[in-house]
């Protein structure tokens, strides 16, 4: 049960971020959809990608509304082979989830007067979608897989078969205020305090594992159960006869370990249902500077670790569920932490055309999540961007970015797995009238495939070989409008 648990505990991001880190969505307005890099944007998305830039916006009200819809899969294309168990093994499987994210919202408003703004903005941080799996995990069915073999001395098990179902939610919701200020004609700073809260939500259940024997089907667990029985019965006869001498021969131990054996094969047999809900909360400061000097602008951005515990709500089922409650312990908390973000970004004004230019370093290894176990390194971006005022009412844009993770794939888990990418976006603005523009965009991301190996083992036997490859795809799309008054 301990993989089962590993495996559980990582569905914690089972829908992650659309654009951004391992933990972070970077994806907060339409606008960054259609031209990526937006670290000097003085646009009303500003309140997250350039706050301290909102000291050089026009003075009045800035406001920003934004609905973003994405699609994603992840999928996992295993082959594997259990030598002479089955014949030909179980072969190549593909185990899919899909995720459609049908509302990610964000808002920002700022109000600039003089040298001073204040601002207000709230956006899907991490997360904001559901996958399901309805055939399960190639990590689960493998557990399965070494039933043969595991019960080898109890009966001669030709066959097994199993249902598993899995579904997520997962969505962080992050509501930032704070100030800027313009210090110098070409400088400005601001600060901001940024509250986050998590909500994730789990349902699944691993039911009707049956074992064939002699052409027929039969409940595992109520074999295991039998024979647990019959091992229990002997037990009481030894002790009976023995007294506690018994326990200190071979004959002792060999008993008491073949009863834990059959104990354990029992409970991770039984039906399970899973249903369970964790909840948490962070508060977090977010620094920022600003400079612009004739066509050139700069920015820094450095966002603190949002450290944020989860408490883990479970359902009557799985709180009084032994196997399940040793996994989500009913009222326990877990480490879900969103890694401290510096950015820096450079843009030049070339008349009609403006170019951006982004890094990100996301500071992962710092932070203690459901990736942790296969952190090696910090997570970095690249950015470009450009957008283009073809004329006073229409204004386009593109984008590229560049995610670069430092992770050890041996320790992937394939519910809970992200692979070096990169994304595209390209759109659009209008200018409706002086006061309101609407903004377009669509990013596609394209992941790299990444293939691992291993063995399977049951207790200390090798019994067979797997081979796994991850892949994801993602696509989002977005509208957005600007009011300036």
């Amino acid at each position: 049960m301990k993989k089962i648990a590993t495996l559980l505990l990582a569905f914690a991001t089972v829908a992650t971020a659309t654009a951004g880190g391992l933990m972070t969505n970077s994806n907060q307005s339409a606008a960054f959809l259609r031209s990526i890099a937006r670290g000097t944007t003085l646009d009303t998305d500003a309140v997250y990608n350039n706050p301290a830039g909102t000291a050089f916006m026009t003075d009045g009200w800035h406001f920003g509304i934004n609905n973003q819809m994405a699609m994603q899969t992840r999928a996992t294309e295993s082959f594997s082979k259990h030598g002479d168990l089955y014949p030909g093994g179980f072969g190549l499987t593909e185990y899919k989830g899909e995720v459609f994210s049908p509302l990610i919202p964000s808002f920002h408003l700022t109000w600039k007067k003089n040298r001073w703004a204040i601002m207000v903005g709230m956006g899907v941080n991490g997360g904001g979608g559901e996958i399901e799996y309805d055939n399960g995990l190639a990590s689960f069915e493998r557990m399965f897989s070494v039933l043969p073999t595991a019960m080898s001395s109890l009966a001669p098990v030709t066959d097994y078969n199993t249902d598993m179902y899995l579904k997520g939610k997962s969505q962080t919701l992050a509501f930032q205020a704070g100030v800027a200020f313009r210090i110098t004609d070409w400088l400005s700073a601001s600060a901001l305090v940024r509250y986050s809260n998590t909500s994730n939500a789990y349902e699944g259940y691993l039911k009707n594992t049956n074992v064939m024997i002699g052409g027929n089907w039969m409940p595992a667990a109520g074999v295991f159960g039998q024979a647990l029985t019959q091992l229990q019965a002997k037990y009481q006869q030894a002790m009976a006869a023995y007294g506690e001498a018994f326990l200190q021969t071979a004959e002792g131990q060999q008993l008491v370990a073949a009863m834990t054996q059959v104990g354990t094969g029992a409970a991770q047999t039984a039906d399970h249902t899973l249903d369970v809900e964790q909840t948490g909360y962070s508060i977090s400061p977010v620094l920022a500077l600003y400079a612009q000097t004739g066509a050139w602008a700069f920015s820094a951005k450095y966002e603190f670790k949002m450290a944020t515990e989860l408490e883990i709500e479970s359902a009557k089922v799985s709180a009084e569920d032994p196997v399940i409650n040793a996994i989500f312990p009913n009222g326990a908390k877990v480490k879900a932490e969103t890694p401290a973000l510096l950015s820096i970004a450079g843009s030049r004004q070339c008349g009609p055309v403006k170019v951006t230019a982004e890094w990100h370093m996301y500071f992962d290894k710092d932070a203690e999540n459901s990736f942790s176990n296969c952190v090696e390194g910090n997570t970095m971006e690249f950015l470009a961007g450009a957008e283009w005022q073809i004329s006073k009412k229409w204004l386009v844009s593109c984008g590229v970015q560049r995610t670069q993770y430092d992770l050890n794939e041996a320790a992937y888990s394939d519910m809970n797995f992200s692979t070096s990418s990169w994304s595209t976006g390209i759109g659009a603005a209008y200018q409706i009238n002086d006061m309101i523009r609407i903004n377009a965009g669509i990013m596609p991301t394209f992941y790299e495939d990444v293939t691992v190996k291993g063995d399977v083992i049951q207790g200390d036997k090798l019994i067979g070989h797997f081979q796994d490859i991850y892949k994801r795809t993602s696509l989002t799309w977005g509208l957005g409008l600007d009011f300036k008054f």
